[in-house]
C-alpha cells in the first residue's frame, strides 16, 4: 500500500460504494435473484485496536418513500479492514485507490483486495471463519444432518425421531468471530400403527477457533450435569428445578460447531422475555407526567443474583494456569482510558486520573479464590420465562474474582438515561442493585459462603464496576460515533462513585 496519504480522505460513509464497486468489478451479485437497484444498511460496526474494522451492511431493494430494510443476515455483504489499513479513526487509503485496487476471488468467494488489506464478502462467506457456509448447510448432501438428528434425540431424549427436515437462520453473527444460528428442525416418529410429527428449535454456534468450541462446550457439559445434581435444593425461597444454562447437546469437532437447547416457555402462550428488555427502567407516571411510581423487577432480579450465586459456587473450573486478575482488569481499564482520552481531548485529564486510581487499586485486590466466573455477565445474557432464568453466552467462562461478574452486572445494569441525569433512572438504579445484591449476598451464604467472603466479594465489585464503566464508555469509539462530552461526564462521574463512595448495598 502506498505511505502517500496526502489524498487520503475516504470517509466511512463511502465504504458502502467501494463495497458495491468492488462487487461489480468481481461480476458477482451483492444479492442474488435481487431486482433492482440495491441500498446497502449499516447493521454493525466495530473499530478496535489491533483488529482493524468490521462492517456488516444489511442488502435491500431501493424503494421510494420506505427506508426499511431486512434483519436477515442471509441479506447481508460485510466489509473487514486490517489494522494496517487504519490510521486510529481514519483510513489509509483514498476513494481512487480503492477504485483501482487489484484484487483476488479467494475459493470462499471472498473478494480481497490485499494492497489496501480491504476485504468484502456475501454472508455466509468468511475467510477467518471457513465452517460458516457449512454451518449454515442444510440441505440433503450437509455433513449436518446427523449432527442435527443426535443433538434433537438428546434433547428429546428418545432415539426414536428421525429428522425430516432442517432450515437454518443465522441470528448474530461477528465477521471473523463467531456465529450463532438457529436450526429449525421437523421430525417423524414411527411406530407400528402410527407416526408423529414434531418440531424442534436448536440453537448452534460456529467459532473461528474448534478448540475454543470444544472448551466451552465441555465446561458447560459439566456445568451442566452438577446442575442437574443440584436439582430440589432450595436458596432463598426458591427450589431449583431446572440448570441455570441451557442443555448442551453435542458438536461438530471439525467446524467447531456447538448445539444447545433452545430455551422456550413450555406453555406456547407464554412469552420468552429477554434480559436486556426486561431489565430497564419502567416508570408510572401521575397528571403533568410527575413520576409517581419506580416500578423495580424485583422477581428478575432476585432470580439472577441466585443465578449468580450457583455458578460462583460451582465446583466445575476452566483449565486456566493463570485466572483473570484484578491486575489484568487494571491493565485493560488503562489501555481503554488512553482509547477513550485520544478521541475525547477536552475531558483527557480526567479519563486518565481516574484510570490511573482504579488501576492501582485493582492491582492490590486479592480474593480468598478465584472460583468459576461468566467473565461477560450481563443483562443481555439473561433469558425468562415461566418464574426462572437462565444464563447463556459461555464463551468468557473462566476462573475470576466472583467481584467481577457481580461489578460486570451491575456496571451494564446502568440506563442510558442515567449518563442525562433523567428523572427516576437514579432511584431506579440504586432500589435494583439493592435488590440484586441483598439477594446476591443471601444466596451466597445459603450455598456455604462465609459472610467475610461475601462482604469482599461485595466490596471489591465496586472496583470493577468502574473498571467495566471504561469499557462501556468505548463504544463510542468502537462504533466511531462523534464525543459526547455530557454522556462521558456522567459515566465519569460513576466510576468516581465507584472509586470513593462507602459500598451501600448490603
Amino acid at each position: 500500500m502506498s505511505q502517500d496519504h496526502s489524498n487520503a480522505s475516504l470517509s466511512i460513509l463511502k465504504l458502502p460504494a467501494i463495497v458495491t464497486g468492488l462487487f461489480e468489478r468481481a461480476k458477482r451479485p451483492l444479492l442474488p435473484g435481487l431486482q433492482g437497484p440495491a441500498e446497502l444498511f449499516v447493521r454493525y460496526l466495530r473499530r478496535k485496536p489491533g483488529r482493524g474494522l468490521a462492517v456488516i451492511y444489511s442488502v435491500d431493494e431501493v424503494k421510494l418513500g420506505r427506508r426499511t430494510y431486512s434483519h436477515d443476515l442471509n441479506r447481508s455483504v460485510s466489509l473487514t479492514l486490517d489494522e494496517q489499513a487504519l490510521e486510529g479513526a481514519h483510513i489509509r487509503f483514498s476513494e481512487t485507490q480503492a477504485q483501482q485496487a487489484s484484487f483476488a476471488i479467494q475459493p470462499s468467494g471472498v473478494v480481497r483486495a490485499e494492497d489496501l488489506g480491504l476485504s468484502v464478502q456475501a454472508f455466509p462467506a468468511d475467510d477467518n471463519l471457513p465452517a460458516l457456509v457449512a454451518s449454515c448447510d442444510t440441505t440433503r448432501q450437509s455433513i449436518l444432518l446427523q449432527d442435527l438428528q443426535a443433538a434433537a434425540r438428546l434433547q428429546l431424549s428418545d432415539q426414536g425421531w428421525q429428522l425430516v427436515s432442517a432450515t437454518a437462520v443465522p441470528v448474530r453473527y461477528k465477521p471473523a468471530n463467531r456465529c450463532v444460528i438457529r436450526y429449525s428442525l421437523t421430525l417423524e416418529h414411527l411406530s407400528e400403527k402410527t407416526s408423529s410429527h414434531k418440531n424442534v428449535t436448536i440453537f448452534g454456534k460456529v467459532y473461528a477457533d474448534p478448540r475454543q468450541a470444544l472448551e466451552v462446550q465441555s465446561l458447560q457439559q459439566k456445568l451442566y450435569q452438577e446442575q442437574i445434581a443440584m436439582q430440589g435444593c432450595k436458596v432463598v425461597g426458591h427450589i431449583l428445578d431446572l440448570p441455570l444454562l441451557p442443555q448442551p447437546l453435542g458438536m461438530n469437532k471439525i467446524l467447531g460447531l456447538t448445539f444447545n437447547e433452545a430455551v422456550q416457555p413450555a406453555n406456547p402462550e407464554e412469552l420468552l422475555r429477554i434480559g436486556g428488555r426486561i431489565l430497564r427502567p419502567q416508570m408510572e407516571y401521575g397528571r403533568g407526567g410527575e413520576i409517581t411510581n419506580v416500578i423495580v423487577p424485583t422477581e428478575e432480579l432476585g432470580l439472577t443474583a441466585i443465578a449468580l450465586a450457583r455458578l460462583h459456587t460451582s465446583t466445575v473450573q476452566p483449565h486456566e494456569s493463570t485466572p483473570r486478575t484484578g491486575a489484568k482488569e487494571a491493565k485493560r481499564a488503562r489501555e481503554r482510558a488512553l482509547l477513550i482520552a485520544a478521541s475525547n481531548p477536552t475531558q483527557a485529564e480526567d479519563v486518565r486520573r481516574l484510570a490511573q486510581q482504579l488501576a492501582a487499586r485493582l492491582e492490590t485486590q486479592q480474593p480468598d479464590v478465584y472460583r468459576s466466573a461468566h467473565g461477560g455477565f450481563k443483562a443481555s445474557q439473561l433469558l425468562f420465562h415461566s418464574h426462572r432464568v437462565f444464563v447463556v453466552d459461555f464463551d468468557g467462562f473462566c476462573l475470576a474474582d466472583s467481584a467481577l461478574d457481580v461489578g460486570y452486572f451491575l456496571a451494564y445494569l446502568r440506563p442510558s438515561g442515567l449518563w442525562y441525569s433523567r428523572p427516576g433512572m437514579r432511584q431506579w438504579l440504586e432500589a435494583s442493585a439493592k435488590v440484586f445484591s441483598s439477594t446476591y449476598r443471601q444466596a451466597m451464604l445459603e450455598l456455604g459462603s462465609t459472610r467475610a467472603i461475601v462482604d469482599g466479594i461485595l466490596e471489591r465489585s465496586r472496583l470493577y464496576e468502574a473498571a467495566l464503566l471504561f469499557k462501556i464508555a468505548t463504544r463510542r469509539v468502537n462504533r466511531l460515533n462523534s464525543p459526547r462530552p455530557q454522556e462521558l461526564s456522567g459515566m465519569l462521574g460513576e466510576i468516581a462513585a465507584c472509586l470513593f463512595d462507602e459500598p451501600g448495598r448490603a
